[in-house]
């Protein structure tokens, strides 16, 4: 966390830039009320370099239309979406714990996460992911909602033992605004399937098998792939080339 002051955005009190992503610059804030009222939250505003450009400002938009429908307990809230003097920004709540990759990271030299604690999160985060891809339109039709970048960074556990799915910045529905461009990669290549690494159209098993890389990590107790996103590296995730589980685990159970 960076130290000092970032100000105001809208009625939030920024304390504190929490990170910048591809999108958004993430900042600890906090609301003021009647009396001693005090709440803490994140601001995620988009990043002041992309307001000339009017496909990421679209983008945003269609993430803060996204957010605004998603509402299940493994899934991060969020209480608004606004602008203020042209700076665009959501208002989400403030999970207090540590992202699973950090968590993994943190207890490697310690043997790992325990494998039924590491599959019990996993479990949790499907059932945000399964709420976000059932999820309707208020005439009752399916929105398609895929994550598309769904992988450790994106799964945060609280203090308190919550499981929240988080970030939909790329996630992809069917109200969007905007489209995929064809070819054009969005996600993180470590737990892309093989059509959303080359650009393809995806639905919600993309997201499962993203679930599926990080099951088979969660076995192996190491990365599934440690490749940069080469040519040759798409090429075997198109061809199914990467280890089987039971070359890495032997013991484990076939399907």
């Amino acid at each position: 966390m960076q130290a000092g002051n970032p100000g105001q955005l809208g009625k939030y009190r920024l304390v504190a830039t929490l990170g910048q992503g591809g999108m958004g610059t993430v900042y600890l804030a906090f609301a003021s009320g009647l009396g001693e009222f005090r709440k803490l939250l994140v601001v995620k505003e988009l990043r002041q370099d992309l307001l000339s450009k009017d496909l990421s400002v679209a983008m945003f938009i269609d993430e803060a239309r996204l957010a605004a429908r998603l509402d299940h307990p493994n899934v991060v809230q969020t209480f608004e979406a606004d602008q203020d003097q042209g700076r665009y920004f959501l208002a989400m709540e403030y999970l207090d714990g540590q992202p699973l990759s950090a968590l993994i990271e943190r207890l490697r030299a310690r043997g790992g996460l325990p494998l039924g604690l590491h599959v019990h999160v996993l479990c949790e985060m499907l059932l945000g992911l399964q709420y976000a891809h059932e999820l309707r339109d208020y005439d009752g039709s399916l929105l398609h909602v895929v994550h598309r970048d769904v992988s450790p960074q994106n799964v945060f556990i609280t203090y308190h033992g919550q499981v929240n799915v988080v970030d939909f910045g790329v996630a992809k529905a069917r109200d969007a605004s905007t489209r995929p461009t064809p070819g054009v990669f969005k996600g993180k290549f470590a737990y892309a399937a093989p059509e959303q690494a080359f650009g393809r159209p995806v639905d919600a098993r993309a997201d499962l098998f993203a679930v599926g890389v990080m099951l088979w990590e969660a076995i192996a107790g190491r990365r599934f792939s440690d490749h940069s996103p080469t040519h040759e590296a798409f090429q075997a995730r198109l061809a199914g080339r990467e280890p089987r589980i039971q070359s890495v685990a032997p013991d484990t159970e076939p399907l």
